[in-house]
């Protein structure tokens, strides 16, 4: 996205978003900061549960405006040339306000010249090809998808409508996307899986795998993720699932709806994961495991048997979060025994 020329009161901010102004109502805002490196006259958020910890976060601030919870702000007070917006969630509140200073970059329209598109292929009503692209035999692309620079889409490819492939992703053949797609750079969907069996004659065996991914509406995929196609059946990944960059999905591997893979998992394959499923970053899934629905997965976890309960889970192998704590406690007693027991 790229920035807007705004300038906004502190006023015109909460009326959208409709919180209460505390200091100035006047003044000027004219984008938007991080609160690690805030800048003069932009707007952030601050969540804190601390009133203590929030009003040390004020001092030192520039002149600018900060969205705060109204259940902690309300007690607060201004610094001299800020002006608090007090809002029911100020994380939302700053997501609500990111179009008034942001708008998204117009994608080019049409086919580019470059762009390679068999004359078997359907493409709907303004679908947009960038440069370089591949669009292969028999391929099927819903309406008003776009698909950026050099994208190879391979045979009988099909993709749903309103989606959008970044720059460099690969779709292998007779691979499936849902309406309302996004794909970010450089992820490979439908690569064989890493499936080979001793044999005497061979050595090693690749198994063949002519099963194909199968990913639902509303998916987002993170840059350089890899979803292995299925050895038979499909690969699939359920309606509204988001899921981060570097993340590799093993064949026939089955992931619900509204689920949250972030960075770097590594699950195996033949794994079942249920609906709203969460995946801390870098916790790796052992092959055949199921997970049932509503589990959060600590990050670094392993998940090395099948979880059969909602709740939260750590360590490695994984257990209940309550557990896990529990044991670290016993273990760092333990640790200072034996150190008081060497001095002594």
């Amino acid at each position: 996205m790229k920035p807007k020329k705004t300038s906004l009161s502190a006023r015109e901010l909460a009326a959208v978003v409709q919180g209460e102004v505390r200091g100035s109502e006047l003044l000027m805002i004219n984008g938007l900061s991080a609160l690690q490196r805030p800048a003069p006259h932009t707007i952030t958020f601050i969540r804190s549960r601390s009133k203590t910890a929030l009003q040390a976060k004020l001092r030192n601030l520039p002149e600018l405006a900060i969205l705060v919870d109204r259940s902690v702000g309300e007690d607060l007070t201004p610094q001299v040339g800020h002006s608090l917006i007090l809002v029911r969630d100020s994380q939302r509140a700053f997501l609500d306000l990111i179009p008034l200073f942001f708008e998204p970059y117009e994608d080019q329209s049409g086919i580019h010249p470059s762009a390679i598109v068999s004359p078997s292929a359907a493409l709907g009503l303004g679908v947009s090809v960038g440069p370089g692209s591949i669009i292969g035999d028999r391929c099927q692309i819903g309406d008003n998808t776009t698909i950026h620079d050099n994208v190879t889409l391979y045979p009988d490819v099909l993709i749903g409508a309103r989606s959008r492939l970044h720059s460099g992703v690969v779709i292998r053949e007779r691979c499936s996307l849902g309406d309302d797609v996004v794909i970010h750079n450089n992820v490979v969907i439908g690569a064989d899986g890493f499936g080979y069996i001793p044999d005497p004659t061979h050595g090693i065996r690749k198994v063949p795998h002519v099963g194909t991914v199968e990913i639902g509406a509303r998916v987002e995929i993170g840059a350089n993720t890899t979803i292995d196609r299925a050895m038979v059946g499909a690969t699939s990944i359920g309606m509204g699932t988001k899921i981060d960059n570097q993340v590799q999905v093993g064949h026939n591997v089955q992931i619900g709806a509204d689920c949250l893979i972030c960075a770097q998992v590594g699950i195996a394959g033949s794994v079942i994961i249920g609906n709203r499923v969460v995946l801390g970053g870098g916790a790796g899934v052992a092959d055949h495991v199921r997970i049932t629905s509503d589990v959060r997965v600590g990050g670094h976890a392993g998940v090395t048997t099948s979880i059969e309960e909602p709740g939260d889970y750590l360590g490695h192998p994984v257990m209940r979060a309550s557990e896990y704590r529990r044991l670290q406690i016993h273990l760092r007693r333990i640790t200072s025994n034996r150190r008081s027991a060497r001095s002594s």
